[in-house]
């Protein structure tokens, strides 16, 4: 039988690991705090980035414009005084009695006018080219920061996910009353392709589980990180297909 001396030892140790593992989680949470901060800042930096991006973008594209009709503007107004000095000066020869020269005259006549109908049109169809070109441009990289976006969020959506499960887990280990994770408030999991081809697969599993499988059995089972097991989960949940008791997930 260990002696009082032994136990005392013994005690003394089992509190020391207690309060080693105490430090440990504080720290761990300070860890993960400070990451969900940093975070947030890189995001903050990033949306600001492409904020002053799409600004410079529009107003490079509004100076484009306002430049290109004022080339477009002179170019005609050029060719309109070319056309009306040249009709001018065509008008004088006929009028100096020129009159075998009338049927000509009107051949070239309606010769410039057809060549300066067609410049014109030209000009006008490449203007409008280069205004949709620049349209288009811009649509895409707005939607590329968009997409970006989406993705920083979903990613920040999963460590949030992580830490509050590792939260409930270090509770349930200390011996006090089991936490309930509920998930944050964001929009509704997007239904991107790989989602849609295993989320029949998952409520299948579910469904054969009767009492309820945790998140790591998930993981384990199809093969995939936690936060696109998540995804999947979430969608489900979206649709009323599936529930979240405690740390358990369950089939309707």
């Amino acid at each position: 039988m260990p002696t009082r001396e032994e136990m005392r030892s013994l005690t003394g140790e089992i509190v020391r690991s207690y309060e080693d593992r105490i430090v440990g989680i504080a720290e761990l949470r300070e860890t993960v705090k400070l990451d969900l901060l940093e975070s947030r800042r890189h995001i903050e930096e990033f949306r600001d980035s492409r904020i002053a991006i799409g600004k410079q973008m529009r107003a490079d594209l509004v100076r484009d414009s306002s430049n290109r009709k004022h080339e477009v503007g002179s170019m005609l107004k050029e060719l309109n005084s070319a056309h009306a000095a040249m009709s001018k000066e065509l008008k004088a020869d006929l009028a100096k009695g020129v009159a075998n020269n009338k049927h000509e005259v009107g051949i070239i006549l309606e010769g410039f006018s057809q060549a300066h109908s067609t410049m014109s049109k030209e000009m006008r169809a490449n203007l409008a080219k280069s205004l949709a070109d620049c349209k288009r441009s811009t649509g895409a990289m707005l939607k590329s920061f968009s997409t970006e976006l989406k993705e920083v969020r979903s990613e920040l959506a999963g460590g949030r996910d992580e830490w509050q499960i590792l939260s409930a887990i270090m509770q349930e280990k200390r011996g006090g009353p089991m936490l309930k994770v509920e998930p944050p408030a964001e929009e509704a999991a997007e239904i991107t392709p790989e989602i849609g081809d295993i989320r029949d697969q998952a409520f299948e599993y579910l469904a054969n589980h009767p009492d309820g499988t945790r998140l790591v059995e998930m993981e384990q089972e199809f093969g995939l990180a936690r936060i696109k097991i998540a995804r999947v989960l979430r969608n489900l949940i979206d649709e009323n297909k599936v529930e979240k008791r405690d740390m358990l997930y369950f089939a309707i």
